[in-house]
């Protein structure tokens, strides 16, 4: 917490030096509000939505969700991409990243909406509904494509499990959902340390942490729980693509999954996910 502290009041003070100076991106959030990971803000959220048009077949008359929206990365290039009727909904645990968006993207792209999942998570937000037990405030069938980048690297089994059944829930028959994980298969496993761009080194079963003392920090799972977690008669033509923190060179940093939403889960599927 004195780490996260002493980051944002940094930020903050580059940020007023750069209001002083005029030297402000005014359609971008302050730097304070940024904690969304390395790399260029405006660079990486282009590549991200070039990613969802490549690897997913995102349109731009799509119904988009955007699960774990963040402070707007990617919410900023779509108001450019999505048209014809395509719309856009985001929630996120963190309410100063969701206001942001809402005051300053809604207002001037009216089909873009924004809101606050009060949700808790060990990193993002320490209080709040259990996220093995949130509903997302939308609708059936509601949207055509849903994307939740960097959000199952930082969710625990039943969580992650909740949230997947969500996203069926809310995707149409044959909608597209893209996510990213952290997926351990053997080979990655055994030379699982320096050589890898993250260190799971705490065991938890199937699944494991990079720091125990903040667990949705960041979350990897065993490769055969993508079966139990995204059933076959739910979840069909499902691909990943591997990334490059595996530390061989692949493509992009988190594995990145695709997969079309079949039809209604099963009573049973509800049922084992619910215990």
């Amino acid at each position: 917490m004195l780490r996260d502290l002493r980051r944002y009041l940094h930020a903050a003070y580059i940020d007023f030096r750069l209001f002083v100076t005029g030297k402000r991106e005014p359609d971008l959030p302050p730097l304070r509000l940024r904690d969304v990971g390395p790399g260029d803000f405006r660079r990486v959220g282009e590549d991200l939505v070039a990613m969802l048009a490549a690897k997913g077949g995102l349109k731009p008359t799509d119904r988009v969700l955007d699960i774990g929206c963040g402070v707007g990365r990617v919410a900023l290039p779509l108001t450019r991409f999505l048209r014809d009727g395509g719309t856009y909904d985001g929630f996120d645990v963190v309410k100063p990243w969701v206001r942001w968006c809402a005051k300053h993207i809604t207002p001037r792209h009216p089909y873009f909406r924004f809101a606050h999942a009060d949700v808790f998570n060990t990193h993002y937000n320490r209080r709040g509904t259990p996220a093995a037990r949130y509903r997302f405030p939308y609708a059936d069938a509601s949207f055509d494509f849903a994307f939740a980048t960097s959000v199952f690297t930082h969710l625990g089994l039943d969580d992650a499990r909740q949230y997947l059944r969500e996203a069926h829930r809310v995707l149409r028959p044959g909608g597209t959902l893209l996510a990213t994980f952290f997926l351990l298969d053997e080979e990655v496993k055994s030379r699982m340390g320096p050589d890898t761009g993250m260190n799971f080194h705490a065991v938890r079963g199937r699944y494991r942490l990079a720091d125990e003392t903040d667990p949705d920090a960041a979350i990897a799972f065993d490769d055969d729980l993508l079966d139990e977690l995204m059933p076959r008669d739910e979840w069909s033509e499902r691909h990943i693509t591997r990334g490059g923190w595996r530390g061989r060179g692949e493509e992009g940093w988190q594995d990145v999954v695709v997969a079309r939403a079949a039809r209604a889960g099963s009573q049973a599927h509800r049922r084992t996910g619910s215990q």
